[in-house]
């Protein structure tokens, strides 16, 4: 055993030589720059341009259009310019004036890793129009595992400045080092730094540093940036304060007391509010709240729900979004920490957030997320405190990490669940990981003797992975959850199962003559098994789900990217746990074998109509499936973009002695409209209609950004039944309307 110790630990140790990158030092610049697109100051003279390759659609193949990149810094601000010239202006594409609404734009960008972790970074980018796009990037863009990788939601204080003249098209950025986060020792920096140019037309990447095409997202993987040293840096800690005012009215449909009619409930709303964000020390940063406040967030995404287990939302508060990836602590679909608990209600109803904080950043070598925040007491919630506490601290060698979590949900009435839990993932060669994950929880409600069971109340993780998408990959999954494991600021979709996962692939480059970028062949095993059952081995009644999956996957160099799979599954319903399906479709308890056969097509990002389609036929449980679902998005002008989806499913059942509904079509609609005055003002509108919640929802907002920080938001929102005949014999019939909001709310950031 103790060979074998010292054997992984060689292994590891080779593996952090291996990693070893030299570094530059990044120029500083001493005289001003203006930014206005225009790289002809001075300061530019003396900053050496960065040489970079085709990324796609072939590694190092040449060139079509001429590209040079340069990288400055002073005591505050980081500065980029990037220089794309092009041989005919008339193929700069812009598709957007709405910031963070990327659509297949031409892209200038800048991927900073501040701390140099190899595992974080900010992503920066802008199309010729000068429109902000900014993303945080967590656990080194790696989706495997479920990983939480991208955040669009997050936004940073920055600017850029773009000019298109006949030769092409300029940009410069400024991005303050506050907005990134850095980490100095001994009057030295380190960071990473990625910069790359986008042609939409060509589908033509040119990056720096080189990267090879090993990864989906290699051309924003943190560990595969330039390693840049800068001197002197002074960085300041701005206090960024933001108060809000919101006003509005929200109606609700109420059935009366005698339950003979429904009438409408007017509730006439005056808020404030504020929140503050402040940089401790330039690895630091503190945001607090006072009446928090999301009335700008737009509404979830109807999901259709073909199982008799929960759904999972994405979080869209822009609060919870600073390094959110570092409070990721998952296990597959199921994880410690789900910040949706907080202010929303098992329902989806809000609940207010009286007020509270977050700490994050990075001291030394370990990441720090520390969150602790206050609802007010609710219909049918008492007042409650939700706080976790984060810990990763980087091991062995740069892209490794030992960790860390804590979270607590505390009740005015006494009710407490409290959840710990130790981590780490582990680089041991090139692309190869290993990671464990153990999580265990104590909730008042259980009785002395199961609190502290481990088998009942934790939860375990195993995985070993190889995470290139070029050559061989695999990876290898056990999950156990135990039958009381029950963190409750998490999600948890199914509990009290052992899980097995095994993904094995082949992804290859074509050439420089194929039509295809890059293609690849997966196979996947999924199994979920009753943890009672399968403890005493026996493994015919252990199974819940088992999912067999093949995939052939291609990007093509200009037609966009093609998927074909077969999925062959078995269901096991044991009795008593019968349900209908969508609400209308009884689905008896006994064991079930399917198959289903799709497909799924990206359009090209050429193309003026974005979006793509997807199919599939087979059966589900006892019965047959047709679905088909097209989403469009058409860019009619810089100013109007149109799209949206249509989910059509059919599907057919035998009869039922005591049910009536065998066939049911479900129709999904979503329509996105929006309109772009110019990059301060946007009106976009979000309506949804689903046949099988009969409502339709519609979300209207106008926002006018006068400055980062300082926006005015008109919302409305508005939920209709498309159905309105009574729910119970003897009610009356619905109201057209169930709810409505029409909100006004102005925040303005003060910075000190």
């Amino acid at each position: 055993m103790k060979n074998i110790f010292l054997g992984l630990l060689a292994v590891i140790a080779c593996a952090q030589a291996g990693n070893a990158q030299e570094s530059i030092k990044l120029s500083r610049i001493e005289s001003p720059i203006i930014l206005d697109g225009k790289i002809d100051e001075p300061a530019w003279d003396i900053i050496p341009e960065y040489t970079p390759v085709q990324y796609e659609p072939v590694f190092r193949g040449e060139m079509s259009e001429v590209t040079r990149f340069k990288v400055g810094y002073d005591d505050n601000f980081i500065y980029v310019a990037g220089e794309l010239f092009t041989d005919d202006p008339d193929i700069i594409t812009t598709n957007s004036l709405t910031r963070d609404k990327y659509s297949s734009d031409d892209v200038f960008a800048i991927v900073i890793d501040g701390f140099n972790d190899n595992q974080n970074a900010t992503w920066f980018f802008t199309n010729p129009d000068g429109v902000r796009f900014d993303v945080a990037l967590a656990n080194d863009a790696d989706f495997s595992g479920g990983r939480n990788v991208f955040n669009d939601s997050w936004n940073a204080f920055w600017d850029v400045e773009t000019n298109i003249t006949d030769e092409g098209w300029f940009a410069e950025m400024r991005i303050p080092f506050s907005s990134i986060g850095v980490q100095e020792v001994n009057n030295i920096t380190e960071m990473g730094i990625i910069v790359y140019r986008w042609i939409t037309k060509k589908n033509e990447r040119h990056i720096y540093p080189a990267i090879p095409p090993n990864w989906n997202m290699g051309n924003a993987k943190p560990s595969q940036a330039q390693d840049v040293i800068l001197e002197g840096v002074k960085s300041k800690n701005p206090l960024y304060i933001t108060p809000y005012g919101l006003a509005g009215v929200n109606s609700v449909s109420k059935l009366n007391s005698d339950s003979t009619e429904y009438s409408i409930d007017n509730d006439i709303t005056a808020e404030v509010g504020f929140d503050l964000k402040y940089n401790v020390t330039s690895n630091l940063t503190l945001d607090a709240t006072f009446n928090t406040d999301f009335a700008q967030v737009e509404a979830d995404d109807q999901q259709l729900n073909l199982s008799r287990f929960s759904l999972f939302f994405p979080e869209k508060r822009q609060f919870f979004q600073q390094r959110s990836g570092l409070f990721d602590f998952s296990f597959g679909r199921d994880r410690v920490f789900y910040s949706r608990r907080i202010g929303l209600d098992d329902d989806g109803n809000p609940v207010r957030i009286l007020g509270g904080g977050r700490l994050t950043g990075r001291v030394g070598n370990l990441d720090i997320g520390v969150i602790s925040l206050q609802t007010a007491e609710s219909e049918n919630l008492s007042s409650e405190n939700f706080s976790v506490l984060r810990l990763k601290k980087q091991a062995f060698n740069s892209a490794s990490y030992l960790g860390g979590i804590f979270t607590s949900r505390l009740g005015a009435d006494g009710s407490s669940n409290i959840v710990y839990g130790v981590d780490g993932d582990i680089n041991t060669v090139n692309n190869h990981f290993i990671e464990f994950r153990v999580s265990q929880s104590v909730d008042d409600d259980m009785a002395n003797s199961q609190r502290y069971d481990i088998d009942e109340t934790t939860a375990l993780r195993i995985s070993a992975r190889n995470v290139t998408s070029t050559g061989f990959g695999y990876q290898a999954t056990i999950n156990r959850l135990g039958n009381e494991f029950n963190p409750e600021v998490g999600f948890v979709r199914i509990g009290g199962t052992f899980q097995k996962f095994l993904r094995l692939s082949y992804g290859w480059l074509p050439g420089e003559e194929s039509v295809f970028q890059r293609t690849s062949i997966n196979a996947f095993y999924f199994g979920r098994f009753y943890n009672d059952e399968y403890k005493i081995g026996n493994f015919n009644d252990a199974i819940q789900s088992r999912t067999l999956r093949t995939q052939w996957s291609g990007r093509f160099k200009q037609y966009g990217e093609l998927n074909v799979e077969a999925e062959f599954s078995k269901d096991d319903i044991p009795a008593g746990e019968s349900f209908d399906l969508l609400g209308k479709i009884f689905i008896p308890s006994q064991i079930y074998e399917t198959a289903t056969f799709g497909f799924r097509y990206e359009f090209s990002e050429s193309w003026k109509i974005g979006g793509g389609v997807n199919g599939g036929i087979g059966t589900l449980y006892d019965g047959e499936i047709i679905e088909f679902d097209v989403s469009p998005r058409l860019f009619v002008s810089r100013k109007v973009e149109l799209g949206g989806s249509y989910r059509v499913t059919h599907l057919e059942f035998p009869e039922r002695t005591n049910r009536s509904t065998t066939k049911f079509t479900s129709h999904l609609g979503q329509f996105r409209g929006q309109y772009a005055f110019d990059k301060k003002a946007t009106l976009s509108a979000f309506i949804q209609y689903s046949n099988v919640a009969e409502q339709v929802g519609a979300n209207i907002r106008f926002r006018y950004n006068f400055s980062e920080g300082r926006d005015f938001f008109l919302v409305i929102n508005e939920q209709s039944y498309t159905n309105r005949d009574p729910r119970e014999i003897g009610l009356p019939r619905l109201p057209s309307v169930q709810s409505g909001s029409i909100l006004v709310k102005y925040t303005h950031t003060f910075i000190f």
